[in-house]
């Protein structure tokens, strides 16, 4: 087998314990910025519940709600602040063991991957998410009175966030089964019909939104990726 220039073969129990060391580093990293988004956390829940339900009182049903919600959000924070340390330190532990070119493949697509994942979030937090709540919460408001729990409120929002993000990974993953050979782009333009179907099924799983609104908007945005990958491909 030929090693990679450079690697040198090491006892595993060392690199067991380097890899303690990169996770230690990255857990004490996401610690120190959840204490610190923490002490933010009230204000960027007040922004957040303004924008998406801003005719709705805050309202919480047990007494840990609210610190649990202001915990998530703070956490929500660091994972998002903290990515670029932890993809370093996962970087620099791996590697050691690849390739040039399976470095510059590393180093090109993780940044890619990062920006495809905060425009699909984007997307759910000013468009997805506001079009759920308009047409389920406050469209009851002519019948009922609704009291909606902060954190199942937030957890919603940070589901479809996630989820969004998420789906926007499509096109990476599309390229590179093609790049790997698993997949034929010809194939794949023939069978336009048929992946439309199955991207619609996935939506309604992935889904939440009794309304289809989501499940409308994700489709979309899974055909627009879908083509906008083919069109990528050509240069692969």
């Amino acid at each position: 087998m030929n090693s990679v220039p450079g690697d040198e073969e090491l006892p595993l129990v060392e690199h067991l314990k380097e890899l303690r060391s990169r996770m230690i580093i990255a857990a004490v990293t996401i610690s120190i910025i959840t204490g610190v988004a923490f002490i933010f956390s009230g204000g960027l829940l007040q922004v957040i519940w303004n924008h998406l339900l801003p005719s709705l009182p805050m309202t919480i049903y047990s007494p840990m709600e609210l610190i649990m919600t202001r915990l998530t959000l703070s956490l929500v924070c660091a994972l998002i602040v903290g990515i670029p340390i932890i993809m370093y330190e996962a970087f620099m532990f791996v590697g050691k063991g690849l390739y040039e070119n399976e470095k510059s493949f590393f180093i090109k697509i993780v940044p890619f991957s990062f920006i495809l994942f905060s425009i699909g979030g984007a997307l759910a937090y000013f468009v997805a998410v506001p079009l759920v709540f308009k047409y389920t919460v406050l469209y009851s408001t002519d019948i009922a009175t609704p009291q909606v729990s902060v954190i199942k409120t937030i957890s919603t929002v940070v589901t479809m966030v996630a989820g969004f993000g998420i789906v926007f990974q499509f096109p990476l993953l599309l390229i590179f089964a093609l790049k790997m050979g698993l997949l034929n782009r010809e194939f794949l333009k023939r069978q336009r019909i048929v992946i439309y179907g199955a991207l619609f099924a996935f939506a309604l799983f992935i889904s939440p939104d009794p309304t289809a609104l989501s499940e409308l908007i994700v489709v979309a945005v899974l055909v627009i990726l879908f083509e906008v990958s083919l069109v990528i491909a050509r240069f692969f």
